[in-house]
């Protein structure tokens, strides 16, 4: 199981990192071709909206998550509570989210499958099928639903293994206490 979790944190990440690099590349060549040739590069506009920025946001967040820290994390309140409160805060917040982020990918579902029932695309006179792009929020959700609900498990199982920390949320990895 670790080593699916592994993998798929560092296939996510690279192909945000992919379409990060591809958009710079894109809108550089697009630039300069526009100023230097008067000529700029279709369909840029489409790609870096529908595609890049699609790919560069909501495939990584499972990785963001799983680092060991959290995507957000305020100890406004949390530091001052007792270890045994901590214990069963930490489990429940990490659940909440993870139903928070289920619930976002099953709404961001319907338009996915409606926009691959439709074809939907972009473009005026070069046109580009956008729809598979609708499916990477649900993607995007449903990793980082499960990274919370085993994150969650994995408290609830084994426990915060320092009391001292100052961040709890470090001490907490997919793989269990290592």
């Amino acid at each position: 199981m670790t080593s699916v979790v592994k993998y798929l944190e560092r296939l996510f990440i690279g192909v945000g990192a992919l379409a990060l690099l591809a958009m710079m590349l894109h809108v550089t060549i697009d630039v300069t071709f526009k100023y230097l040739f008067n000529s700029p590069v279709p369909l840029t506009m489409e790609m870096v909206t529908y595609y890049y920025m699609a790919a560069v946001v909501f495939l990584p967040l499972f990785s963001l998550e799983r680092k060991g820290a959290s995507l957000v994390h305020v100890e406004l309140v949390y530091g001052m509570l007792s270890h045994r409160i901590r214990r069963v805060i930490l489990p429940a917040a990490l659940l909440l989210g993870a139903i928070f982020c289920a619930c976002t990918g099953y709404a961001a579902w319907k338009p996915a499958v409606q926009a691959f029932n439709a074809g939907t695309y972009a473009g005026s006179v070069q046109i580009v099928s956008i729809w598979p792009t609708r499916f990477f929020p649900v993607i995007g959700y449903a990793l980082l639903t499960l990274a919370l609900a085993f994150k969650a498990f994995s408290v609830i199982r084994h426990g915060i293994h320092d009391e001292d920390d100052e961040d709890l949320l470090e001490s907490v990895s997919l793989e269990g206490n290592e």
